[in-house]
Protein backbone atom coordinates (compact mmCIF):
# COMPACT_ATOMS: atom_id res chain seq x y z
CA UNK A 1 0.00 0.00 0.00
CA UNK A 2 1.68 3.01 -0.82
CA UNK A 3 1.70 5.35 1.99
CA UNK A 4 -0.28 9.39 1.43
CA UNK A 5 0.62 11.98 0.20
CA UNK A 6 0.94 15.43 1.97
CA UNK A 7 1.27 19.06 0.86
CA UNK A 8 2.30 21.71 2.49
CA UNK A 9 0.68 25.02 0.43
CA UNK A 10 1.00 28.20 0.40
CA UNK A 11 3.47 29.29 3.41
CA UNK A 12 6.80 31.31 3.21
CA UNK A 13 9.39 28.59 2.94
CA UNK A 14 12.79 29.31 5.05
CA UNK A 15 14.38 25.97 4.16
CA UNK A 16 17.74 26.38 6.40
CA UNK A 17 20.25 26.51 3.89
CA UNK A 18 20.96 30.35 4.26
CA UNK A 19 19.02 30.59 0.61
CA UNK A 20 16.14 33.52 0.16
CA UNK A 21 12.70 33.19 1.44
CA UNK A 22 10.58 30.89 -1.27
CA UNK A 23 7.10 32.61 -1.10
CA UNK A 24 4.03 30.64 -1.48
CA UNK A 25 5.63 27.54 -1.22
CA UNK A 26 4.47 23.50 -2.34
CA UNK A 27 5.99 20.19 -0.08
CA UNK A 28 5.45 17.64 -1.21
CA UNK A 29 6.24 14.76 1.22
CA UNK A 30 5.79 11.09 0.94
CA UNK A 31 7.16 8.16 2.28
CA UNK A 32 8.30 10.65 5.26
CA UNK A 33 10.73 12.67 3.02
CA UNK A 34 10.71 15.62 1.09
CA UNK A 35 9.96 14.95 -2.48
CA UNK A 36 9.20 18.06 -4.42
CA UNK A 37 10.11 21.30 -3.08
CA UNK A 38 9.70 24.53 -4.89
CA UNK A 39 7.09 27.53 -6.13
CA UNK A 40 3.52 26.58 -6.09
CA UNK A 41 3.81 27.87 -9.78
CA UNK A 42 6.20 25.49 -10.30
CA UNK A 43 4.92 22.42 -8.30
CA UNK A 44 1.40 20.61 -9.14
CA UNK A 45 -0.12 19.43 -6.34
CA UNK A 46 -1.21 15.32 -6.57
CA UNK A 47 -5.19 14.76 -6.92
CA UNK A 48 -5.16 12.72 -3.89
CA UNK A 49 -2.57 14.19 -1.47
CA UNK A 50 -3.51 15.52 2.32
CA UNK A 51 -2.91 19.53 2.23
CA UNK A 52 -1.79 21.16 4.67
CA UNK A 53 -2.68 25.16 4.06
CA UNK A 54 0.29 27.37 5.29
CA UNK A 55 -0.80 30.71 3.89
CA UNK A 56 0.14 33.39 6.09
CA UNK A 57 2.76 31.32 7.84
CA UNK A 58 6.04 30.98 7.85
CA UNK A 59 7.45 27.40 7.12
CA UNK A 60 10.59 26.59 8.58
CA UNK A 61 12.80 23.06 9.06
CA UNK A 62 11.90 21.33 12.41
CA UNK A 63 14.40 22.91 14.76
CA UNK A 64 16.50 20.82 16.43
CA UNK A 65 18.21 21.14 20.33
CA UNK A 66 21.79 21.27 19.75
CA UNK A 67 22.50 20.72 23.56
CA UNK A 68 19.78 19.13 25.49
CA UNK A 69 19.53 17.40 28.71
CA UNK A 70 16.61 14.99 28.36
CA UNK A 71 13.76 14.18 31.01
CA UNK A 72 11.12 12.60 31.08
CA UNK A 73 8.77 15.40 30.72
CA UNK A 74 10.36 17.05 28.06
CA UNK A 75 8.44 15.30 25.40
CA UNK A 76 5.53 17.55 24.74
CA UNK A 77 7.63 20.74 25.71
CA UNK A 78 9.92 19.71 22.50
CA UNK A 79 6.88 19.02 19.89
CA UNK A 80 4.54 21.95 21.42
CA UNK A 81 7.41 24.80 20.32
CA UNK A 82 8.62 22.85 17.49
CA UNK A 83 11.64 21.27 18.11
CA UNK A 84 11.25 17.78 16.36
CA UNK A 85 15.23 16.19 17.45
CA UNK A 86 16.66 16.38 20.54
CA UNK A 87 20.97 16.03 20.61
CA UNK A 88 20.81 15.05 24.01
CA UNK A 89 24.21 16.08 26.24
CA UNK A 90 23.93 14.14 29.22
CA UNK A 91 24.48 14.14 32.50
CA UNK A 92 24.44 11.79 34.76
CA UNK A 93 23.97 8.57 33.42
CA UNK A 94 25.74 6.30 30.66
CA UNK A 95 22.69 5.30 28.15
CA UNK A 96 20.71 2.83 29.09
CA UNK A 97 17.77 5.42 29.94
CA UNK A 98 18.07 7.65 26.95
CA UNK A 99 18.21 4.43 24.86
CA UNK A 100 14.95 3.53 25.47
CA UNK A 101 13.54 6.99 24.80
CA UNK A 102 15.22 6.89 21.81
CA UNK A 103 13.51 3.77 20.59
CA UNK A 104 10.55 4.82 22.06
CA UNK A 105 10.13 8.04 20.35
CA UNK A 106 11.45 6.11 17.71
CA UNK A 107 8.79 3.47 17.53
CA UNK A 108 6.04 6.06 18.42
CA UNK A 109 5.13 5.11 21.74
CA UNK A 110 6.74 7.64 23.19
CA UNK A 111 5.38 11.53 22.48
CA UNK A 112 8.99 13.31 22.15
CA UNK A 113 11.34 14.43 19.99
CA UNK A 114 14.00 12.39 18.04
CA UNK A 115 17.04 11.66 20.06
CA UNK A 116 20.48 11.78 19.36
CA UNK A 117 22.74 10.94 22.87
CA UNK A 118 25.92 11.05 23.93
CA UNK A 119 26.30 9.31 27.14
CA UNK A 120 27.78 10.15 30.14
CA UNK A 121 31.13 12.52 29.04
CA UNK A 122 34.39 11.23 29.41
CA UNK A 123 37.50 12.87 31.08
CA UNK A 124 39.75 13.64 33.61
CA UNK A 125 39.28 14.19 37.21
CA UNK A 126 38.50 17.57 39.00
CA UNK A 127 41.28 18.29 41.45
CA UNK A 128 39.79 21.58 42.61
CA UNK A 129 36.31 21.70 44.90
CA UNK A 130 34.45 18.53 44.53
CA UNK A 131 30.79 19.85 44.76
CA UNK A 132 27.91 19.05 43.20
CA UNK A 133 28.71 20.88 40.12
CA UNK A 134 32.06 18.86 39.22
CA UNK A 135 32.27 16.77 36.83
CA UNK A 136 33.36 13.73 38.98
CA UNK A 137 30.20 14.60 40.84
CA UNK A 138 28.33 14.20 37.78
CA UNK A 139 30.04 10.88 37.05
CA UNK A 140 31.70 11.47 34.20
CA UNK A 141 34.12 8.45 33.04
CA UNK A 142 37.28 8.77 34.17
CA UNK A 143 40.23 8.07 31.51
CA UNK A 144 43.93 8.49 32.18
CA UNK A 145 45.44 6.38 29.13
CA UNK A 146 45.31 6.26 25.40
CA UNK A 147 43.81 2.87 25.42
CA UNK A 148 41.91 3.67 28.35
CA UNK A 149 40.09 6.51 26.04
CA UNK A 150 39.96 4.10 23.13
CA UNK A 151 37.97 1.27 25.08
CA UNK A 152 35.54 4.60 26.00
CA UNK A 153 34.76 5.46 22.74
CA UNK A 154 34.53 2.04 21.08
CA UNK A 155 31.70 1.09 24.22
CA UNK A 156 29.95 4.13 23.55
CA UNK A 157 29.56 3.08 19.79
CA UNK A 158 28.67 0.03 20.77
CA UNK A 159 26.00 1.16 22.80
CA UNK A 160 24.57 3.16 20.07
CA UNK A 161 25.74 6.55 21.44
CA UNK A 162 25.48 9.16 18.46
CA UNK A 163 27.89 12.00 19.93
CA UNK A 164 30.71 11.85 22.09
CA UNK A 165 30.78 13.77 25.06
CA UNK A 166 34.46 15.19 26.79
CA UNK A 167 35.20 17.27 29.73
CA UNK A 168 36.98 19.96 30.77
CA UNK A 169 39.66 18.06 32.80
CA UNK A 170 41.06 15.67 29.90
CA UNK A 171 44.33 16.72 28.95
CA UNK A 172 44.90 17.61 25.47
CA UNK A 173 47.18 14.60 24.02
CA UNK A 174 43.53 12.40 25.29
CA UNK A 175 41.63 14.85 23.48
CA UNK A 176 43.04 14.25 20.48
CA UNK A 177 42.71 10.61 20.98
CA UNK A 178 39.70 10.67 21.65
CA UNK A 179 38.32 12.78 18.93
CA UNK A 180 40.89 10.43 16.48
CA UNK A 181 39.08 7.58 17.51
CA UNK A 182 35.59 8.80 17.52
CA UNK A 183 36.11 10.50 14.03
CA UNK A 184 37.05 6.33 12.97
CA UNK A 185 34.43 5.69 14.39
CA UNK A 186 31.89 7.82 12.65
CA UNK A 187 31.02 10.14 15.68
CA UNK A 188 31.04 14.01 16.35
CA UNK A 189 32.91 15.26 19.45
CA UNK A 190 31.26 17.90 21.44
CA UNK A 191 33.50 19.30 24.22
CA UNK A 192 33.61 21.37 27.19
CA UNK A 193 37.12 23.26 27.22
CA UNK A 194 39.02 26.34 29.14
CA UNK A 195 41.27 25.32 26.53
CA UNK A 196 39.31 26.18 22.94
CA UNK A 197 42.24 26.64 20.95
CA UNK A 198 43.94 22.87 21.87
CA UNK A 199 40.18 21.48 21.80
CA UNK A 200 40.05 23.14 18.09
CA UNK A 201 44.06 21.75 17.61
CA UNK A 202 42.67 18.24 18.60
CA UNK A 203 39.66 17.66 16.23
CA UNK A 204 36.66 18.27 18.61
CA UNK A 205 33.36 19.30 16.13
CA UNK A 206 31.36 21.45 18.68
CA UNK A 207 32.29 23.57 21.75
CA UNK A 208 29.57 23.60 24.41
CA UNK A 209 28.76 27.02 26.68
CA UNK A 210 29.73 30.69 26.79
CA UNK A 211 32.33 29.77 29.78
CA UNK A 212 34.20 27.53 27.60
CA UNK A 213 35.18 30.08 25.50
CA UNK A 214 35.16 32.95 27.95
CA UNK A 215 37.72 30.82 30.15
CA UNK A 216 39.85 30.18 27.13
CA UNK A 217 40.41 33.95 26.66
CA UNK A 218 42.00 34.50 29.74
CA UNK A 219 45.83 33.60 28.78
CA UNK A 220 46.73 32.70 32.01
CA UNK A 221 46.21 28.96 32.56
CA UNK A 222 46.09 29.40 36.80
CA UNK A 223 43.88 32.06 36.61
CA UNK A 224 41.75 30.33 33.99
CA UNK A 225 41.76 27.42 35.83
CA UNK A 226 41.03 29.06 38.94
CA UNK A 227 37.92 31.01 37.86
CA UNK A 228 36.33 27.62 36.27
CA UNK A 229 37.06 25.21 39.12
CA UNK A 230 35.46 28.13 41.50
CA UNK A 231 32.48 28.38 38.97
CA UNK A 232 31.86 24.50 39.24
CA UNK A 233 32.36 24.85 42.91
CA UNK A 234 29.95 27.39 43.96
CA UNK A 235 32.26 30.04 44.79
CA UNK A 236 31.19 32.31 42.19
CA UNK A 237 28.50 32.14 40.02
CA UNK A 238 27.97 31.62 36.21
CA UNK A 239 26.36 34.82 36.04
CA UNK A 240 29.43 36.73 37.49
CA UNK A 241 32.55 34.68 36.36
CA UNK A 242 31.74 36.68 32.59
CA UNK A 243 32.89 39.85 33.98
CA UNK A 244 36.54 38.00 33.95
CA UNK A 245 36.47 37.15 30.01
CA UNK A 246 39.28 39.11 28.16
CA UNK A 247 38.03 40.58 25.16
CA UNK A 248 41.37 41.42 23.92
CA UNK A 249 41.99 37.92 23.39
CA UNK A 250 38.55 37.06 21.22
CA UNK A 251 40.19 36.78 18.02
CA UNK A 252 42.56 34.21 19.00
CA UNK A 253 39.82 31.89 20.29
CA UNK A 254 37.70 32.44 17.17
CA UNK A 255 40.66 32.24 14.73
CA UNK A 256 41.58 28.78 15.69
CA UNK A 257 37.32 27.82 15.43
CA UNK A 258 36.79 29.19 12.32
CA UNK A 259 40.30 27.55 11.05
CA UNK A 260 39.08 24.02 12.21
CA UNK A 261 35.36 24.75 11.32
CA UNK A 262 34.51 24.00 15.16
CA UNK A 263 30.49 24.78 15.94
CA UNK A 264 29.72 26.68 19.10
CA UNK A 265 26.65 26.44 21.04
CA UNK A 266 26.73 29.98 23.91
CA UNK A 267 23.62 28.65 25.64
CA UNK A 268 23.55 31.89 27.39
CA UNK A 269 19.58 31.94 28.28
CA UNK A 270 19.81 29.78 31.00
CA UNK A 271 22.02 32.44 33.23
CA UNK A 272 21.60 35.56 31.58
CA UNK A 273 17.67 36.22 29.83
CA UNK A 274 16.47 37.93 32.50
CA UNK A 275 19.09 41.00 31.37
CA UNK A 276 17.63 40.70 27.65
CA UNK A 277 15.93 43.46 25.61
CA UNK A 278 13.30 40.51 25.62
CA UNK A 279 13.26 39.35 29.14
CA UNK A 280 8.93 40.77 29.61
CA UNK A 281 8.36 38.91 25.76
CA UNK A 282 10.21 35.44 27.77
CA UNK A 283 8.84 36.17 30.62
CA UNK A 284 5.30 35.82 29.73
CA UNK A 285 5.82 32.98 27.22
CA UNK A 286 7.46 30.83 30.29
CA UNK A 287 4.28 31.54 32.53
CA UNK A 288 2.10 31.03 29.43
CA UNK A 289 3.16 27.18 29.65
CA UNK A 290 3.70 26.72 33.21
CA UNK A 291 -0.11 27.99 34.01
CA UNK A 292 -1.83 25.85 31.61
CA UNK A 293 -3.10 23.03 33.28
CA UNK A 294 -2.13 20.19 30.52
CA UNK A 295 1.38 20.80 30.77
CA UNK A 296 1.42 19.56 33.93
CA UNK A 297 5.08 19.78 34.50
CA UNK A 298 6.32 19.14 38.04
CA UNK A 299 6.83 21.60 40.04
CA UNK A 300 10.88 21.65 39.84
CA UNK A 301 10.28 23.62 36.29
CA UNK A 302 8.53 26.89 37.66
CA UNK A 303 11.09 26.74 41.23
CA UNK A 304 14.17 26.91 38.96
CA UNK A 305 12.20 29.39 36.02
CA UNK A 306 11.66 31.86 38.26
CA UNK A 307 14.86 31.20 40.53
CA UNK A 308 16.59 32.69 37.32
CA UNK A 309 14.69 36.25 37.66
CA UNK A 310 14.93 36.22 41.47
CA UNK A 311 18.47 35.67 41.96
CA UNK A 312 19.44 38.78 39.64
CA UNK A 313 16.89 41.27 40.66
CA UNK A 314 15.95 40.26 44.60
CA UNK A 315 18.99 38.65 45.78
CA UNK A 316 22.08 39.87 44.02
CA UNK A 317 23.55 43.53 45.00
CA UNK A 318 23.43 46.42 42.89
CA UNK A 319 26.89 45.69 42.46
CA UNK A 320 26.72 42.12 41.62
CA UNK A 321 23.82 42.98 39.04
CA UNK A 322 25.84 45.50 37.19
CA UNK A 323 28.52 42.61 37.61
CA UNK A 324 26.74 40.01 35.70
CA UNK A 325 25.60 43.28 32.79
CA UNK A 326 29.77 43.08 32.00
CA UNK A 327 29.62 39.71 31.51
CA UNK A 328 26.60 39.76 29.82
CA UNK A 329 28.17 42.23 27.08
CA UNK A 330 31.42 40.57 27.12
CA UNK A 331 29.14 37.25 26.03
CA UNK A 332 27.42 39.09 23.35
CA UNK A 333 30.57 40.48 22.25
CA UNK A 334 32.23 36.85 21.35
CA UNK A 335 28.68 36.01 19.64
CA UNK A 336 28.87 39.00 17.32
CA UNK A 337 32.61 38.62 16.79
CA UNK A 338 32.38 34.61 16.25
CA UNK A 339 29.26 34.66 13.72
CA UNK A 340 31.09 37.96 11.76
CA UNK A 341 33.92 36.20 11.17
CA UNK A 342 32.60 33.16 9.89
CA UNK A 343 31.62 30.86 12.89
CA UNK A 344 29.57 28.09 12.62
CA UNK A 345 26.76 28.90 15.32
CA UNK A 346 24.49 26.22 17.19
CA UNK A 347 22.12 26.53 20.09
CA UNK A 348 20.39 24.59 22.76
CA UNK A 349 18.14 24.93 25.79
CA UNK A 350 20.55 23.48 28.05
CA UNK A 351 18.28 23.27 31.02
CA UNK A 352 17.55 23.19 34.00
CA UNK A 353 17.57 26.91 35.30
CA UNK A 354 14.92 27.22 33.12
CA UNK A 355 12.66 25.32 30.69
CA UNK A 356 13.81 23.09 27.73
CA UNK A 357 13.05 23.53 24.14
CA UNK A 358 12.05 27.07 25.34
CA UNK A 359 15.20 28.13 26.17
CA UNK A 360 16.58 27.29 22.77
CA UNK A 361 14.17 29.99 21.29
CA UNK A 362 15.14 32.59 24.09
CA UNK A 363 18.60 31.94 23.04
CA UNK A 364 18.18 32.68 19.53
CA UNK A 365 16.36 35.94 20.20
CA UNK A 366 19.33 36.65 22.41
CA UNK A 367 22.07 35.94 19.58
CA UNK A 368 19.58 38.24 17.07
CA UNK A 369 20.33 41.13 20.19
CA UNK A 370 24.02 40.09 19.89
CA UNK A 371 24.28 40.98 16.37
CA UNK A 372 23.82 37.81 14.79
CA UNK A 373 21.51 38.09 11.59
CA UNK A 374 18.04 36.59 11.78
CA UNK A 375 18.53 33.83 8.89
CA UNK A 376 22.00 33.14 10.62
CA UNK A 377 20.15 32.20 14.00
CA UNK A 378 17.22 29.77 12.15
CA UNK A 379 20.34 27.99 10.51
CA UNK A 380 21.67 27.76 14.48
CA UNK A 381 18.91 25.59 15.56
CA UNK A 382 18.32 23.69 12.28
CA UNK A 383 21.19 22.92 9.73
CA UNK A 384 24.24 23.73 11.70
CA UNK A 385 23.43 21.64 14.53
CA UNK A 386 22.67 18.63 11.89
CA UNK A 387 26.37 19.67 10.52
CA UNK A 388 28.07 19.09 13.89
CA UNK A 389 26.71 15.78 14.71
CA UNK A 390 27.30 14.98 10.93
CA UNK A 391 23.44 14.26 10.42
CA UNK A 392 22.68 16.97 8.01
CA UNK A 393 22.76 14.39 4.88
CA UNK A 394 18.77 13.30 6.30
CA UNK A 395 17.99 16.19 8.57
CA UNK A 396 18.26 20.63 9.12
CA UNK A 397 16.74 21.79 6.09
CA UNK A 398 14.13 21.67 3.58
CA UNK A 399 15.89 19.81 0.25
CA UNK A 400 14.41 16.82 -1.37
CA UNK A 401 14.70 13.49 -0.32
CA UNK A 402 16.06 14.45 4.03
CA UNK A 403 13.32 13.47 6.25
CA UNK A 404 10.25 15.72 6.53
CA UNK A 405 10.23 17.63 9.43
CA UNK A 406 8.41 20.88 9.32
CA UNK A 407 7.74 23.78 12.27
CA UNK A 408 5.30 26.09 10.90
CA UNK A 409 4.61 29.42 12.63
CA UNK A 410 2.26 32.41 12.93
CA UNK A 411 4.71 35.60 11.79
CA UNK A 412 8.05 36.18 9.78
CA UNK A 413 10.97 35.33 12.49
CA UNK A 414 13.30 36.86 9.93
CA UNK A 415 11.44 40.20 11.05
CA UNK A 416 11.15 38.88 14.29
CA UNK A 417 12.89 36.25 15.45
CA UNK A 418 11.01 35.66 18.74
CA UNK A 419 8.50 34.03 16.37
CA UNK A 420 10.22 30.66 15.93
CA UNK A 421 8.20 29.58 19.40
CA UNK A 422 5.07 30.96 18.35
CA UNK A 423 4.51 27.44 16.69
CA UNK A 424 1.13 26.66 14.92
CA UNK A 425 1.80 22.76 13.16
CA UNK A 426 4.41 20.62 13.35
CA UNK A 427 5.42 17.56 10.91
CA UNK A 428 7.76 15.02 12.02
CA UNK A 429 8.51 11.95 9.76
CA UNK A 430 6.33 13.00 7.12
CA UNK A 431 3.23 12.99 9.41
CA UNK A 432 1.08 16.45 10.87
CA UNK A 433 1.78 15.49 14.69
CA UNK A 434 -0.63 16.52 17.84
CA UNK A 435 1.41 19.72 19.13
CA UNK A 436 -0.86 20.34 21.98
CA UNK A 437 -0.47 19.79 25.82
CA UNK A 438 -2.20 16.39 26.85
CA UNK A 439 -1.04 15.35 30.64
CA UNK A 440 0.90 12.95 28.94
CA UNK A 441 2.99 11.01 31.34
CA UNK A 442 6.28 8.88 29.87
CA UNK A 443 6.08 5.35 30.36
CA UNK A 444 9.52 5.21 30.94
CA UNK A 445 10.10 7.71 33.86
CA UNK A 446 13.63 9.62 34.61
CA UNK A 447 15.44 8.16 37.85
CA UNK A 448 17.26 11.32 38.73
CA UNK A 449 15.94 14.42 39.34
CA UNK A 450 15.40 17.64 36.93
CA UNK A 451 17.40 20.56 39.04
CA UNK A 452 19.38 18.52 41.78
CA UNK A 453 18.57 16.31 44.91
CA UNK A 454 20.88 16.16 47.74
CA UNK A 455 22.07 12.28 47.64
CA UNK A 456 23.33 12.34 51.62
CA UNK A 457 21.18 13.89 54.23
CA UNK A 458 22.03 14.66 57.65
CA UNK A 459 18.61 14.66 59.91
CA UNK A 460 17.95 16.10 63.49
CA UNK A 461 16.52 14.77 66.01
CA UNK A 462 17.60 11.25 65.41
CA UNK A 463 15.69 10.00 68.56
CA UNK A 464 12.32 9.92 68.94
CA UNK A 465 10.10 8.32 71.14
CA UNK A 466 6.74 6.28 69.76
CA UNK A 467 3.58 8.55 69.69
CA UNK A 468 5.37 11.57 70.35
CA UNK A 469 4.81 15.20 68.49
CA UNK A 470 4.42 16.75 66.83
CA UNK A 471 7.89 16.94 66.07
CA UNK A 472 9.78 19.10 64.05
CA UNK A 473 12.59 17.46 61.99
CA UNK A 474 15.57 19.22 60.34
CA UNK A 475 16.84 17.86 57.09
CA UNK A 476 20.15 19.27 55.83
CA UNK A 477 22.00 18.19 52.72
CA UNK A 478 24.89 18.74 50.63
CA UNK A 479 24.05 20.16 47.21
CA UNK A 480 21.10 22.13 47.83
CA UNK A 481 17.56 22.33 49.14
CA UNK A 482 14.92 23.12 46.25
CA UNK A 483 11.37 24.58 47.46
CA UNK A 484 9.88 21.85 45.60
CA UNK A 485 11.84 18.66 47.65
CA UNK A 486 9.67 17.10 49.97
CA UNK A 487 10.63 15.19 52.89
CA UNK A 488 9.58 11.11 53.34
CA UNK A 489 8.78 9.34 56.25
CA UNK A 490 9.09 5.54 55.48
CA UNK A 491 7.83 6.76 51.62
CA UNK A 492 5.11 8.75 52.68
CA UNK A 493 5.44 12.43 52.31
CA UNK A 494 5.29 14.94 55.38
CA UNK A 495 4.64 18.69 55.35
CA UNK A 496 8.00 20.43 54.34
CA UNK A 497 8.90 24.13 54.60
CA UNK A 498 11.71 25.45 52.81
CA UNK A 499 14.11 26.74 55.12
CA UNK A 500 17.39 28.12 53.38
CA UNK A 501 19.40 26.09 50.15
CA UNK A 502 20.66 23.93 52.81
CA UNK A 503 17.90 23.27 54.99
CA UNK A 504 14.33 21.86 54.69
CA UNK A 505 11.88 21.28 57.79
CA UNK A 506 9.46 18.73 57.98
CA UNK A 507 6.35 18.35 60.88
CA UNK A 508 6.34 14.63 61.73
CA UNK A 509 2.54 14.38 63.42
CA UNK A 510 2.63 11.90 66.38
CA UNK A 511 0.48 9.22 64.28
CA UNK A 512 3.57 8.96 61.78
CA UNK A 513 5.28 7.24 64.52
CA UNK A 514 2.58 4.81 66.17
CA UNK A 515 5.49 2.20 67.47
CA UNK A 516 8.99 1.74 68.05
CA UNK A 517 11.25 0.87 64.75
CA UNK A 518 13.62 1.94 62.57
CA UNK A 519 11.98 4.63 60.42
CA UNK A 520 13.64 6.02 56.83
CA UNK A 521 13.94 9.43 55.94
CA UNK A 522 14.28 10.19 52.53
CA UNK A 523 14.00 13.33 50.26
CA UNK A 524 11.84 13.23 46.91
CA UNK A 525 11.01 15.77 44.59
CA UNK A 526 7.61 17.04 43.89
CA UNK A 527 5.89 15.59 40.73
CA UNK A 528 8.90 13.50 39.88
CA UNK A 529 8.02 9.71 40.38
CA UNK A 530 11.56 8.37 41.16
CA UNK A 531 14.26 10.43 41.79
CA UNK A 532 15.04 9.98 45.58
CA UNK A 533 18.06 10.69 47.88
CA UNK A 534 19.57 8.11 50.12
CA UNK A 535 17.88 6.81 53.10
CA UNK A 536 18.96 8.67 56.89
CA UNK A 537 17.26 6.69 59.17
CA UNK A 538 15.34 8.06 62.53
CA UNK A 539 14.89 5.37 65.28
CA UNK A 540 11.89 5.31 67.10
CA UNK A 541 11.94 3.89 70.66
CA UNK A 542 9.44 2.53 73.46
CA UNK A 543 7.45 5.14 75.88
CA UNK A 544 8.58 4.12 78.85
Amino acid sequence: MTEKILVVQGGKLIDGTGRAPVENSIIVIQAGRFQTVGRSAEVSIPADAEVVDARGKTVLPGFIDGHGHLEDFHGELYLHLGITTCANIELYQDGPWTRAQKQGTALGKIRGPRIWMSGRAIGGVSTGHDAFGSRTARDNIIVTTPEEVRRAVQRKKKLGCDILKVNEFLSMDLVKVACDEAHRLGMPVAAHSWDVIGSANAGVDGIEHIWSVGYSSIPYAPARRKLAEDRLGGVIDQELAGAYYQTENYDAVIGAMVEHQVAWTPTIAKWLRPLSSSAERFRKRENEILNDPNADLPAAVRAVTDNSYDKLFKRYTPAQRDQAKVGYEKAKEFIRRFVEAGGILKEGSDPPRGMAALLMHQALAMDVEAGVPPMTAIQAATLNVAKTFKKDKDYGSVEVGKVADLSIVEGDPLQDIWLTQNVKTVIMDGKVIDSGFTKYKNPIASFYSYQSLPLDLEISPLFLIEGSGPTTLKVRGQGGMWPFHQVMLNGDPLPTSFVSKDELKATIPSEAIPTAGTYVVTLKCEGEAFPESHRAHLVVGFKP
